[in-house]
């Protein structure tokens, strides 16, 4: 009994001894040390990643090169917009760097950690100058949280372990950096009108006008002047439009962009907002699911899904509800007070 309670008091002890140890791990790494001045953030100017492939297929390296354009991001190769929060939380990653904990030193180890030059993504940060702020590889997330990531400088062996699961995060292709809503800056509540023309499969065409009256309401202008709008169609054609968002950009492989053409409109909605502002967006037909557009800011041509368009893609009285029923002769009789009585 008495040994059974001191190996109980061992295991016990031991127990103890790896918890602690194991928090002990996770405060340090919940430290503030990281690797790089975190306030050279600030500085950032240019933003490169590459991704190695395995040099036996003979491909070339996947690479994404972003720059800051009048205090805007942009794709460096084509000046497209990039995604501006995308880019800030990654460089927010990067400078945020942790070399607290230290999990090797072994340069034949780097695969393991998926650090070798086929997995890992080479990050390179530059000032305007071009003066190199941060260079290192960022390697897969760790097996034994699922919560911090691997990485290391770029001319030293070392590998660490830092808070974070975000190697997905940092995108070796361009257009995965690319700003995908087509109207950024637009929310519902900023929509006053929606004016639609569209064409059905057997050419026939339809149009409408739009007014929001209120937050919740709203009324049809034209082809005719009616209050009796489904407002939650209409509303819903509001939030669809400020969702608008490229689902596909068009690469040379694309072989259906040559069957539509771009400036033929099958669908067009223009949106005007409460401060005045104008919008439109003209999309082909819908081919294996997606319609044909040009970027309202950059005039590429973009691929958006069928779907988006179906809310606006109505026919005027499919919008309205049904007038009331006119009264039976005798219930007008019951009710009709404009007779005096006998």
């Amino acid at each position: 009994m008495k040994r059974t309670i001191i190996v109980l008091l061992a295991a016990l002890a031991l127990l103890a001894a790896v918890l602690m140890k194991k928090n002990s791990n996770e405060k340090s790494m919940r430290g503030d040390a990281h690797a790089l001045d975190s306030a050279l953030k600030a500085d950032a100017a240019y933003l490169t990643v590459i991704k190695r492939p395995d040099t036996t297929t003979g491909k070339k390296p996947d690479s994404s090169s972003l720059k800051l354009q009048d205090g805007k991001w942009v794709v460096a190769g084509d000046g497209f917009s990039a995604d501006t929060a995308k880019v800030n939380k990654v460089l927010g990653h990067i400078f945020k760097l942790q070399n607290k904990e230290l999990v090797s030193t072994n340069a034949a180890r780097l695969g393991e950690y998926g650090l070798d030059s086929v997995e890992a993504k080479q990050v390179i940060v530059r000032d305007g100058t071009g003066k190199t702020l941060a260079s290192v590889l960022i390697g897969k997330t760790s097996g034994a949280d699922y919560s911090s990531t691997y990485w290391k400088w770029m001319d030293k062996p070392e590998v660490y372990r830092t808070p974070g699961n975000f190697t997905w995060e940092i995108a070796v292709k361009e257009e995965d950096w690319k700003e995908r809503k087509l109207f950024p800056a637009v929310a519902a509540k900023d929509v006053k009108f929606v004016e639609v023309s569209w064409k059905d499969t057997l050419g026939a065409d339809y149009a409408y006008k739009l007014e929001s009256t209120s937050d919740s309401a709203w009324k049809m202008l034209a082809p005719q002047d009616s209050n009796r709008v489904k407002n939650s169609l209409a509303t819903d054609m509001a939030s669809r439009f400020a969702d608008m968002a490229v689902d596909e950009f068009v690469t040379a492989q694309d072989t259906n962009a040559a069957k539509v053409n771009p400036d033929s409109a099958v669908v067009a909605i223009k949106v005007g907002l409460k401060n005045g502002t104008n919008l439109e967006l003209k999309t082909t037909r819908v081919v294996d699911g997606y319609a044909y557009a040009r970027h309202p800011a950059h005039k590429d041509l973009i691929k958006v899904s069928g779907w988006r368009l179906d809310s606006f893609k109505k026919k005027p009285f499919e919008i309205l509800d049904a007038p009331s029923a006119p009264l039976a002769d005798s219930v007008e009789a019951a009710v009709d007070t404009s007779s005096p009585a006998p």
